[in-house]
């Protein structure tokens, strides 16, 4: 089947079906439109009195109307070839054409009224159309009848109007179904040549059509002005005449079967990809577009070399002398003047938000630098002059901060790594170092002073342990080298079980532990392991740091889709420091270095918080010692 379509015989087969069914849909469309402008008429009645009546209304109407004027208002005989006979309201004959006195076999019989002005003119209208007798002046009543001679103009007119009303009577039920049919059958077809248009039964490749040697802008222009003159010309022609009708019938179809045409060469041009290639359109445009590029080409480079000032200073001079010239032109023409206002504001204001544009991603390409986002690259598409320059050396900065901290991360990545080796480098002696001074200290010895060096080099080099895994912890948390397995927890279980873990402690260290937290669970994403080691930092630092006989306190609120974690004590010692200063590596809350701790607890937490995607934050007040946890929850 699409092989045959492809065929000369196949196409020509689809051509003529395609226009025909566009012509019986048209018929049916009309047809339609006249039976529901008679609404059940044609159901409901007989088809004697509908054709009757649209004979009436659309052959004798201007006919009767010329005989009743002449004959009742002018007094004189009207004579078409048609018999007549007018009797006034009382059945008095007023007018009667010669030789129908004894004809009694009237075809059309018609009731009009007359308003009789005192100006002597009369006013005639249908009866039969439902129109008002309430009008100013005498009113008088007058029948018409009428014969038709089968010979004459108008016999066979009225006979083709009955002709048609009779076909549309009996099709009254089926139009709208042929209509149907006639749409489907049209874009059944018309699919089926937009497929084969350009191709052949013997090849799959695409061929050029017959017609496009010519611009397709250029046959479309001319296809479809053909078709408004010619459908111009139904329109101002059109009659239910069997002339009309068959030119009507003839316009449509050499209407559709030229858009058909078009329609078939625009689908070839569009497989093969060539609609645009020759259309005049867009090469007249591509000329102008290339012309208007080396004008302003050639303008710019007049004005590249000149500082932006004194551009800017070229800019208002060269707008406020032509605004004084049109001043001067049309002073005496004020809509004139109010043209060339509007039309310059038509360019000034696009022009000023253009440099606005352009400064608003100049303005957000350097916040998102002073906000650290080095990765920002400020879009200097469509910019010109200074204001892309400076686009560029905005994005040349972000480049260069870019390299630079690269260079940095891959210092502190060395950094760790250097840390992580050398710490497990000690390590390894410092476990030898530990594991024989627990020996020492088990062995029975005389000399107590050897046990208690024992003891004081076995706690000093767990001392030493701590510390290396906590600097080798606090280098890998501050790079984002420690691996964090996010889960769904409760945030109230880590609260829970810090309140068990380190109620002893508390107690040893005369501090009382109040938690607080709500009823129901407080779900976020979290490193268990990690987690808890925030909150073993955080309370380690409350048990060495507080002051005894205080009280301290734990809780857990949700605000803003965020779990809350506060811990809350006094200090023992004075605060002296900010809250960063509190948060840097190595330092501690007693100056005096005292406690045990090496000052990296805090760090270690707000890293850790950070690459749980959660955040740290510490506030001081005097004594008062504010640490806060915060983490997006989920539902």
């Amino acid at each position: 089947m699409k092989r045959w379509i492809c065929t000369v015989p196949g196409k020509v087969i689809l051509y003529i079906g395609c226009v025909l069914s566009a012509l019986v849909f048209a018929a049916s469309l009309i047809a339609a439109i006249v039976l529901l402008d008679y609404g059940l008429d044609f159901y409901s009645r007989k088809e004697e009195e509908i054709r009757k009546e649209v004979v009436v209304h659309l052959d004798l109407a201007s006919n009767v109307y010329t005989c009743l004027h002449q004959a009742v208002a002018d007094g004189y005989a009207y004579d078409d070839g048609c018999l007549y006979r007018i009797t006034d309201g009382k059945g008095k004959v007023v007018f009667v054409t010669d030789g129908a006195e004894e004809s009694t076999d009237w075809q059309y019989t018609m009731h009009y009224g007359a308003v009789r002005f005192e100006d002597g003119q009369i006013d005639f209208y249908s009866i039969d159309d439902g129109q008002p007798y309430g009008r100013d002046g005498d009113t008088e009543q007058y029948t018409v009848q009428m014969q038709i001679p089968a010979s004459t103009w108008l016999g066979r007119q009225t006979a083709f109007t009955g002709w048609l009303v009779h076909i549309l009577y009996l099709l009254r039920y089926a139009v709208y179904g042929i209509g149907v049919g006639a749409f489907v059958l049209m874009v059944l077809t018309f699919v089926a040549l937009m497929v084969a248009a350009g191709r052949r039964p013997d090849s799959d490749a695409l061929y050029p059509g017959p017609f496009e040697v010519l611009p397709f802008d250029f046959i479309f222009v001319n296809v479809f002005s053909f078709a408004l003159l010619l459908l111009y010309a139904v329109g101002t022609t059109f009659a239910l005449r069997p002339g009309p009708l068959l030119f009507a019938g003839a316009a449509i179809a050499a209407t559709a079967g030229a858009l058909l045409l078009v329609c078939m060469s625009g689908a070839s041009r569009l497989k093969r990809h060539t609609l645009w290639e020759k259309m005049l359109t867009v090469r007249i445009v591509r000329f102008l577009w290339r012309e208007i590029k080396r004008i302003c080409r050639f303008l710019l480079s007049l004005i590249r070399g000149l500082p932006l000032v004194w551009k800017s200073a070229l800019a208002i001079g060269a707008l406020t002398l032509l605004e004084f010239l049109a001043l001067i032109m049309t002073i005496y023409e004020p809509p004139v003047l109010a043209f060339l206002f509007c039309l310059e504001k038509l360019f000034l204001i696009p022009a000023i938000l253009y440099v606005v544009l352009c400064l608003r991603k100049l303005q957000q390409g350097g916040a998102a630098l002073a906000g650290g986002d080095l990765s920002y690259q400020t879009d200097t598409k469509g910019m010109i002059g200074e204001l892309k320059e400076h686009g560029e050396h905005l994005n040349s900065i972000a480049g260069g901060m870019a390299a630079a901290l690269d260079e940095r991360m891959k210092s502190e990545r060395m950094k760790t790594a250097l840390i992580t080796n050398v710490s497990h480098d000690i390590k390894t002696p410092l476990t030898s170092i530990i594991n024989y001074a627990a020996l020492i200290g088990e062995e029975p010895c005389e000399n107590e002073k050897i046990t208690e060096y024992a003891e004081v080099l076995l706690r000093q080099s767990d001392k030493l342990k701590r510390l290396i895994d906590d600097l080798v912890e606090a280098s890998k948390a501050s790079t984002g080298n420690l691996d964090v397995i996010l889960a769904p927890c409760d945030a109230g279980i880590f609260v829970e079980q810090a309140a068990g873990e380190y109620e002893e402690r508390m107690n040893s260290c005369s501090l009382t532990l109040v938690t607080a937290k709500p009823d129901r669970a407080v779900s976020i994403l979290a490193d268990g392991r990690r987690m808890w080691r925030i909150f073993d930092n955080l309370m380690n630092n409350i048990c060495k740091y507080a002051q005894p006989g205080t009280r301290v306190y734990l809780s857990l609120e949700e605000k803003d889709h965020q779990a809350v974690i506060t811990f809350r004590n006094t200090s023992r010692e004075m605060l002296n420091m900010s809250e960063e200063e509190l948060m840097e590596r190595f330092t501690r809350g007693d100056a005096s270095r005292t406690t045990d701790g090496n000052g990296l607890g805090l760090s270690i937490a707000r890293s850790l918080a950070e690459l749980q995607r959660g955040s740290l934050d510490i506030t001081i007040d005097g004594d008062l010692f504010k640490a806060v946890l915060r983490f997006p929850t989920i539902l």
